[in-house]
């Protein structure tokens, strides 16, 4: 594809607090014509697990643009049944790491074995340490040219049970998060008299081996991920993500992420982020790499929803949304701009109008499009007759999108004219995704952007938001059916119901096309679907 040298004054990145650096970006006219580029090169990619948004879908996407992305055999890789294989994954990236043109790798599966694995391993310090080292010397051992690596802060939920936390999370897990949050709190703020009396009857109910084995594993980890941020020092890293696991305002991961986020104030910007979420980096490191190897660096202007929002502080998260798009902006190797005259892309991000990020399965979300969301609709349409590229991250809702946005998109005939749509889990996770699958989506053919597409809005769309609540409560509630752990004739079951609901829900609006797809839950469990793709 064609490029044109872009200048970047130092003024303006300053206050963009980037790096100065002469920037190439696309031709936009030749963008529209030319063909996707082929055998663009080889990223040897390591992923959190065996999901479909930390492999199938970020692989996917990658290769729809171009390249050859290797991944290792996902019987090494953490799934729903196994823990991931370190010392295995390490000898396939060592050897796939010499032929690659660059290397993304998640730190939690090469030290712990994926991003479960980090909340219940048994690891002692020497064996981290040893696996640590390892990762900081492959860049020197195998001669990889580029390599990026993204690691987690443990997250701290409110509620979880085995196998996601260690098998004590089901009973004490809420109160291990009040004890979080208190000891969060009385560092940042001080506690009131009933705070601090509440936090000691904690201290003293909470077994005192669990509370050994929970906040061990954190220290333990935080350890290494420090050990591990010396890699952008010395050049082991090209760049490094760390990424905060669902945190909250006041928690204990918030705790130690300000201990993180000290160190990181002090190593170069340019090479280092730290931002909440988790699923999302692998991806955002592999577009970073691509427009890195391409001299491709574009220009993203944001446009909000009305109200709140770039001050709306999501669920699961504690930054504001315009913190975090900057920083998802960085990290995919683009750049910010306040100008949209001068953007390649314009991001917009459908943030809730009153800034409160509730889940998309309340009824809150019921489909009616106000008179927000169509002056929001309008920017979108208005955008997408000029011929710009949109960008649409659905932020309004946690695990689902926004109803009416969709609703809209459909109406107006935009569903698939936008570069790319996201709206899943995290507000995080569906920024770094929008991002991603927009900046790449010029690479692909028609045919397949039409499939991200599609595959975004059934998952999204017609699962997170319509048929996970619908499957949960006529067939799971009613049949004593567990939510994770399902198998044999329960897991054939569950999956035929979550395909009927999606059919119900997608066909009228996306008409046949939705029986071009099989649906499964690839990790046994209701979390998560997998539209797949039938052979013809």
């Amino acid at each position: 594809m064609k490029k044109i040298w872009k200048a970047l004054f130092c003024g303006t990145l300053a206050a963009l607090t980037a790096p100065v650096l002469p920037v190439l970006a696309a031709d936009k006219a030749a963008a529209d014509t030319a063909a996707p580029a082929l055998g663009r090169g080889t990223i040897a990619y390591v992923p959190l697990d065996t999901r479909p948004v930390s492999y199938d879908y970020a692989v996917r996407t990658m290769r729809d643009a171009g390249w050859d992305v290797q991944v290792p055999p996902k019987e090494l890789l953490s799934s729903a049944s196994q823990t991931g294989n370190s010392d295995q994954i390490f000898e396939w990236l060592e050897d796939q790491a010499s032929r690659a043109v660059a290397v993304v790798a998640s730190a939690d599966t090469m030290l712990y074995g994926g991003l479960v694995d980090s909340r219940t391993h048994h690891y002692d310090e020497a064996v981290l340490a040893s696996r640590a080292e390892r990762l900081l010397d492959l860049k020197k051992r195998t001669g990889s040219p580029n390599t990026y690596v993204f690691v987690t802060i443990m997250r701290s939920p409110k509620m979880s049970s085995a196998p996601a936390e260690p098998v004590y999370y089901k009973e004490w897990g809420g109160k291990l998060f009040r004890q979080g949050v208190l000891r969060d709190k009385q560092e940042l703020q001080g506690l009131g008299h009933r705070e601090k009396k509440e936090l000691e009857t904690l201290d003293r109910e909470i077994p005192k081996d669990l509370a050994e084995d929970y906040y061990g594993r954190r220290a333990l980890n935080l350890k290494a991920t420090t050990f591990l941020m010396h890699g952008v020092e010395n050049e082991s890293f090209d760049y490094m993500l760390i990424g905060r696991d669902d945190t909250a305002p006041l928690s204990q991961a918030h705790n130690e992420a300000r201990d993180i986020a000290t160190i990181v104030g002090n190593m170069p910007r340019g090479q280092i982020r730290f931002f909440s979420g988790a699923d999302q980096m692998g991806l955002l490191l592999m577009t970073q790499a691509a427009n890195r190897l391409t001299y491709n660096y574009p220009f993203i202007y944001t446009h909000y929803a009305p109200g709140v929002g770039p001050d709306t502080v999501p669920s699961y998260e504690d930054d504001t949304a315009r913190s975090s798009v900057w920083d998802h902006i960085f990290s995919a190797g683009a750049f910010p701009t306040r100008h949209p005259a001068k953007a390649d892309f314009l991001l917009a991000e459908n943030t809730p109008y009153n800034g409160v990020t509730p889940e998309a399965n309340w009824p809150v979300n019921n489909g009616v499009i106000d008179r927000h969301k169509d002056a929001f609709l309008d920017y979108i349409e208005q955008n997408v007759k000029a011929g710009r590229q949109v960008i649409v991250a659905d932020t309004a809702y946690g695990n689902g999108a926004d109803k009416a946005l969709v609703k809209g998109l459909f109406q107006r005939g935009l569903a698939y004219k936008v570069a790319a749509y996201d709206g899943w889990n995290t507000p995080g996770n569906s920024l770094g995704y929008a991002i991603c699958q927009g900046i790449l989506s010029p690479y692909m053919s028609p045919e397949a952007h039409k499939r991200m597409l599609e595959t975004r809005y059934l998952d999204d769309w017609a699962y997170q938001a319509h048929a996970r609540q619908d499957v949960a409560q006529s067939v799971i509630w009613p049949q004593g059916l567990p939510a994770k752990g399902l198998a044999g004739e329960d897991l054939q079951k569950v999956e035929q119901a979550v395909t009927e609901s999606i059919v119900k829900t997608a066909e009228p609006v996306m008409g046949s096309v939705v029986h071009d797809y099989t649906f499964v839950l690839p990790w046994q469990r209701l979390f998560e679907v997998e539209p797949v793709l039938k052979t013809k």
